[in-house]
């Protein structure tokens, strides 16, 4: 074998080894959300690297090139629509490099679609699919194990103490992790030879694992997770029951599994006030799903926010990662109770919507029809069991995403399964042979060494640019919020002056956090010391520059209106605050802010007619007619007050 494609197929390999296990890199001592960053930047460098030395491989051998196919198209065409998005949309910086909190936008879409390129075609050349899959369930079995520890006490929950959520830091993103697992273990049971001894122990090993996987889905306590398994396992049973003639044992037990499903799900529903469900911290959840009440009542109102904000812009959307706009702009303010910040609309579907306009998200769609294309047709070469597993899971899948939203390990598992259906689709094969015309020519010999040359000189440019400022300054913002020397805070103001000068794509949060730790040092009664007035300083004016950069950002302005405000600049502070009033006028919390300081400028009036807009908004709010009351008061209104207060007595407070 030609040694460049050897040392190239090595990379590629090595790289799929690693994929799997990036779910457990957890960087708690160094990064600024471990859970999160660690992971992310391990997915892009691995796949950047695999990238590079694809290109050697697909240069070498044809084989290796990606072939047309209608999953290959439809993701360029998602590429192609979220690029398109992110420049005409409202903050093209942050759709493409996202956040910190986040690390999703453009950028790890490309490195998904790159990573899709490289499984469809290297995995199914070197007929590597089954110890892949079988990769991915071994990572599964040791995460669960994780998860069941936690279960136990034995090892601590990082979220609330209850749910168990992995090394994944949430819940969700575990229960997400689990349902993949459950049904690819499935699948590779159900493609087990049952005649052999070998074949019955293999398959027993899965069975075992799908149990495993269904606990850690129920303990983690995630509702759309559980309702998506749900909705997986009858779709594959009503699949089986419908299209599998030949076999009717399966069929038979198919249609036993379906009834008992219906069952089960009729029997919790009329059991659901029962004791024993709610003395069950995780059925007790499953039965509180109400769309008048709790979180499903705010999703609804989410929902209605993110509708709202497709009907302004319904082609190309609003961009990645921008839907904190499309939330401020057409803030329910029947939301009062809940989250004040939201950057998800905490459904898929929505949230493509926003991204991408009805453009995105139809491109997104087309990956599961081009998928459930490949799995159905004759060609695909599966039993209509197996077809129907993969299509349960795929079903199970989309249906827990009108609940949740995706994070990088559900990301690769999507992209793992669209790759592996992606080599049902291929109508030849081309033989893994070596080039012959090239190989013999020496000025072919050199071509392929400066093409391998060039592939190691890309990856370090990708590596490079698409992560070592990000990186540095992520890690350099931890140290910023934590280190402490002799130096005093003075030290942790020249951290933070070398977080900002990396300008990279955490500049915000690097601002906010900033702002937050400059303001809980201030203390107006007490004399400031130098150090702490160039925190100040510092502070005010990178607040100021990130709404100069973002001027459309409603939380930029409350941000840096409410830290001047403390800083005595009441004038500058009222304007910053009356225009995040503006970009989300039905926001109460912002109203608030703007009120009180209204108040502190000595213009009662003002104060008073902000804090009425507050109260009228929802006179339910217990805050706002609080604050309304109490500046009726100030304002030598007793007599409205007390009109008021006998209409709507607050608990706790008299007059």
């Amino acid at each position: 074998m030609n040694i460049h494609k050897f040392l190239a197929n090595a990379v590629v390999l090595a790289g799929f080894v690693a994929i799997p296990f990036i779910a457990f890199i957890i960087l708690g001592q160094s990064t600024f959300f471990p859970f999160i960053t660690g992971k992310n930047f391990a997915f892009r460098v691995i796949v950047e690297i695999m990238l590079s030395a694809w290109v050697v491989l697909a240069f070498i051998d044809p084989a290796y090139r990606p072939k047309k196919s209608y999953l290959l198209g439809a993701f360029a065409a998602l590429i192609g629509i979220i690029t398109l998005s992110a420049i005409f949309g409202e903050n093209p910086a942050k759709s493409f490099w996202s956040n910190f909190e986040r690390m999703e936008g453009v950028v790890t879409y490309f490195h998904l679609f790159a990573y899709f390129i490289v499984a469809s075609t290297v995995l199914s050349v070197r007929d590597l699919w089954k110890p892949y899959l079988n990769l991915h369930l071994g990572a599964g079995v040791i995460m669960a194990i994780y998860g069941v520890l936690q279960w136990a006490g034995q090892v601590k929950v990082v979220q609330d103490g209850i749910r168990i959520n992995g090394t994944l830091g949430n819940a969700e993103y575990l229960s997400t992790y689990a349902l993949f697992n459950i049904f690819l273990a499935l699948y590779m049971l159900v493609r087990e030879n049952f005649e052999t001894t070998s074949g019955n122990v293999r398959a027993a090993i899965y069975a075992v694992i799908v149990v495993l996987q269904t606990f850690v889905l129920y303990h983690s306590g995630t509702r759309g997770a559980m309702l998506g398994l749900l909705a997986g396992v009858g779709l594959t049973t009503l699949l089986i029951a419908i299209f599998e003639k030949e076999r009717k044992t399966i069929r038979n037990v198919a249609i036993g599994a379906l009834v008992a499903l219906g069952l089960l799900v009729g029997g919790f529903i009329a059991a659901r006030d029962t004791a024993i469900v709610q003395g069950s911290p995780v059925l007790s959840r499953l039965a509180a799903i109400s769309p008048s009440e709790g979180t499903g009542k705010a999703r609804l109102m989410v929902w209605g926010m993110a509708y709202e904000g497709f009907k302004e812009k319904p082609i190309l959307g609003w961009g990645m990662d921008n839907f904190g706009y499309v939330f401020n702009k057409y803030y329910d303010p029947n939301m009062w109770g809940q989250e004040q910040w939201f950057d998800r609309a905490h459904n898929v579907f929505f949230d493509w919507l926003i991204a991408g306009g009805i453009l995105g998200l139809l491109a997104y769609l087309s990956l599961f029809g081009g998928a459930l294309f490949y799995i159905w047709r004759r060609q695909s070469g599966l039993s209509v069991v197996e077809k129907s597993v993969l299509t349960g899971l795929l079903g199970g899948y989309f249906f827990q995403n009108l609940f949740v939203f995706d994070n990088i390990t559900s990301l690769v598992l999507l992209g793992t399964i669209l790759a592996y259906v992606e080599s049902f689709g291929k109508t030849e094969t081309l033989p893994v042979v070596e080039n012959k015309k090239i190989n013999k020519s020496e000025d072919a010999e050199d071509l392929t060494f400066m093409i391998s040359g060039g592939a190691f000189i890309l990856a370090i440019v990708l590596i490079y640019i698409v992560n070592y400022k990000g990186f540095m300054q992520n890690t350099t913002l931890l140290r910023a919020l934590s280190e402490r020397t002799s130096e005093g805070i003075a030290h942790n103001l020249n951290l933070f002056k070398e977080v900002l000068a990396y300008n990279s794509f955490g500049t915000a949060e690097a601002r906010e956090q900033l702002g937050s730790i400059a303001m809980n040092g201030l203390d107006r009664s007490k004399e400031i010391t130098e150090v702490q007035k160039q925190f100040i300083i510092l502070a005010s004016d990178e607040l100021e520059k990130q709404v100069a950069e973002v001027p459309g950002e409603a939380r930029h302005q409350v941000f840096a209106g409410s830290f001047i405000a403390r800083t005595g600049d009441i004038d500058k502070a009222i304007g910053y605050l009356e225009k995040a009033a503006e970009l989300s006028p039905t926001k109460q919390a912002i109203l608030f802010e703007l009120g009180n300081v209204y108040y502190n400028k000595k213009e009662p009036i003002k104060a008073e007619e902000t804090f009425k807009r507050a109260y009228e908004l929802a006179p339910e709010f217990a805050t706002a007619e609080k604050y309304y009351l109490q500046v009726l008061l100030l304002n030598g209104k007793r007599a409205e007050a007390e009109k008021l207060f006998k209409e709507r007595p607050i608990q706790g407070v008299s007059l």
